[in-house]
């Protein structure tokens, strides 16, 4: 068992084991999980509004000392919207595929922005369009994410910023949340924010875990779990979160990544009782309260084995593995284990993922 706290995010990402996240892509993409993880190329990931708001009130909140380190300052003051945002992303998309090693864009570039255009869904002409883009802080957008997101930065402007400082506020203020975020380590409290856990084991697996939050109460002799989510629909974040991004699969390791400290005899941590995960939910717009969900056995139970909910099938960490394994032993990336066993016949009525 190795546990450690890297100085850098991105010292954690190097490392090369199993986590939630490569758990979860797997289990909805295996294409990009090959590329990424078997392959080992870089896989540009696109840039979702809630969830760079997520990232910038994390850091605020738990390593405000690491902001510049993973988030550049846009000279524009908010990031283009709507269509253009649209355009602009598959710009840098198209851009970012056309680029070879030597960082020489191999297409012509109008070729590039009539791919774009059509992915974004202008019904405007292409010429209106690209009259409204050069010169415009579109274009500054775009040049800046060609700049820097390979160095592995993500462009913010000062908008972003200022509304996440606003929802770090209301996180230490709120009542629901205010106890949690403001505990500080005392006597009794040992608090470890971004808490790195690596070469625990599932199913057989060793898997790496970076906790948002866990908080340590030496009297209780519990350990609580949190984890931060900021979110487009708070109040609606069991079916539009924990179950349509998979988050049921980051609680169960989660959970099992601190318990693999408790049953350490040689850890400080050995005995204590482990609290099943929480989730701090907070509004991408500032406007929801922030909630915290909470989960319990029959979750982990149901994360482990699978579940159905509302007629949808949901895999559980046990299965996603075994594919896993199977995948990777048998090299075989394009077609699940279920439906390469059954010789690639489907019945039509099954709910498959």
């Amino acid at each position: 068992m190795i546990i450690t706290k890297l100085k850098t995010e991105a010292s954690y990402r190097a490392i090369q084991m199993e986590s939630s996240s490569s758990l979860k892509e797997f289990s909805m993409d295996k294409r990009k999980y090959y590329k990424k993880y078997i392959l080992n190329e870089r896989v540009e990931e696109a840039d979702n509004k809630a969830a760079t708001t997520g990232r910038v009130v994390e850091t605020l909140l738990l390593e405000p000392q690491e902001f510049d380190g993973r988030f550049y300052m846009s000279t524009c003051m908010s990031a283009p919207t709507g269509l253009m945002l649209a355009f602009v992303e598959a710009l840098y998309k198209y851009t970012a595929e056309s680029t070879n090693s030597e960082g020489e864009i191999t297409r012509d570039f109008d070729d590039i922005c009539k791919d774009a255009y059509t992915e974004s869904g202008f019904k405007i002409k292409y010429d209106a369009v690209l009259a409204k883009f050069i010169g415009s802080d579109a274009e500054i957008f775009y040049k800046e994410l060609r700049e820097v997101k390979s160095k592995g930065l993500t462009v913010v402007t000062a908008q972003d910023v200022t509304n996440a400082e606003k929802i770090v506020e209301e996180l230490k203020t709120n009542q629901i949340t205010a106890d949690v975020v403001n505990l500080v380590n005392s006597a009794r409290y040992t608090i470890h924010n971004q808490f790195q856990i690596e070469g625990y084991s599932v199913d057989s697996r060793l898997f790496k875990s970076m906790l948002d939050k866990i908080v340590v109460d030496h009297s209780e002799k519990k350990i609580w779990i949190y984890d931060l989510k900021c979110t487009w629909s708070v109040e609606n974040f069991h079916e539009e979160y924990y179950l349509y991004r998979r988050a049921y699969i980051q609680a169960y390791l989660y959970f099992h990544a601190v318990k693999s400290l408790t049953i350490n005899s040689q850890s400080e941590l050995s005995g204590y009782d482990v609290q099943y995960p929480r989730f701090i939910v907070c509004d991408s717009t500032n406007y929801f309260s922030p909630l915290i969900y909470t989960t319990d056995q029959s979750d982990m139970l149901n994360a482990y084995h699978g579940f159905e909910h509302k007629g949808r099938k949901y895999p559980g960490v046990k299965q996603i593995i075994e594919d896993l394994k199977w995948a990777v032993d048998n090299d075989k990336w394009n077609i699940s284990r279920e439906n390469y066993l059954n010789n690639g016949l489907v019945n039509i009525k099954s709910n498959g993922n």
